[in-house]
Order: structure tokens, then sequence, then C-alpha cells
């Protein structure tokens, strides 16, 4: 897709060949289940205090993803390289770097402030959630930002509905799962 002439139809038909393969890219369900793997396991985590299980088992989870869609979409769909889409693609990037240094701030504040104490379970859930938003918009799959508010959700209900942060999680964690099933069958 490199040699496209810009200006023009062409350069909007390219555009929108480029956004239907980004969708075409997300529609297996493994990213769904991934995600919703990766939830799950926070939320079991927490019911089994073995919180600092979660971020390599989200990495070997993504590892996973990436080599399933290797062996089993890209044998059937092929493989395009898509070119750089330029300033939203950098701007996604610098968002996502930014909400990571953000989530990172916050848990090695948690102790610290009492404010980040109080309401760190609505806080952290709007860090994640942000980050899949982000990454929902890269990649144009519309079905994440459901599983961004059902994350954020998650930190809300333990805070101010008296539900414990376990249950909670593990719940938005099934659904998610749940849908990426439904999206991969």
């Amino acid at each position: 897709m490199t040699g496209v002439v810009q200006g023009g139809d062409s350069d909007l038909d390219t555009k929108r060949l480029e956004r239907r393969m980004m969708l075409y890219y997300t529609q297996d369900g493994l990213w769904d289940l991934g995600l919703g793997a990766c939830v799950l396991a926070w939320g079991l985590a927490v019911w089994m205090d073995l919180t600092a299980l979660v971020g390599g088992f989200c990495g070997v989870t993504v590892l996973l993803v990436w080599t399933a869609k290797r062996r089993v979409t890209y044998p059937r769909t092929g493989y395009a390289k898509m070119r750089r889409s330029g300033f939203t693609r950098d701007i996604a990037v610098a968002l996502l770097g930014i909400v990571v240094l953000i989530a990172v701030i916050f848990m090695s504040l948690r102790e610290a402030g009492t404010f980040l104490r109080e309401y760190f379970p609505v806080l952290f859930g709007g860090v994640i959630a942000s980050v899949i938003i982000v990454v929902s918009s890269w990649f144009a799959a519309r079905r994440f930002y459901g599983y961004a508010v059902l994350i954020f959700l998650a930190g809300v209900l333990h805070q101010w509905g008296d539900l414990g942060l376990a249950p909670v999680v593990t719940a938005a964690g099934g659904i998610v799962l749940v849908c990426g099933l439904i999206v991969l069958i």
C-alpha cells in the first residue's frame, strides 16, 4: 500500500481499505479472548492474593494471541503490512505511553496518598479502561469501548456499590471472555 498516489479519491479509498483491514484484524476474537483472560486473571489473582502474577500472565497472553494470529488467522486471511497512518497512530502511541505511565505512578503512589488510597479502584479501572480505549481506537474495533466501560464499571461497583473487587473484576473478565468466544465462533 505504499505506492498510492496522494490526493483525490485514491487516497480516500486507501484509507477506507486500511480501516476495513484493521477491523478485519480484530474480527477473529483472539484479542477479545486475550483481554478477557487478562481481566479474569486479575480478578482471580485478587481473590487468591496473587496480584503480582497478573502482569506476567498478561504478557504471556499477548504472546499467545500473536502466536495464534500467525498460525491460525494469517494463513487463512493473509498478512498485509499497513502503511503508517501518521498523525493518528503517533497520537495513539503517545497516549498509550502516557496512560501506562499514569498507571505506574498510581501503583507506586497507592500507599502514599489518601486520595489515591481511597479512590484507587475507580482510578485504576479508569486507567485500564483508557488504555483499552486508546488501543481500540487504534484498531478501530468499537466493541472494545464496551469492554473498557465494563472494566471501569467494575471499579465503580467496588468503590460505591459495596461489592468486593475480586467478584466484580472476575465477572467483567468472564463477560469479556464470553464475548470473545462468541466473536471467535
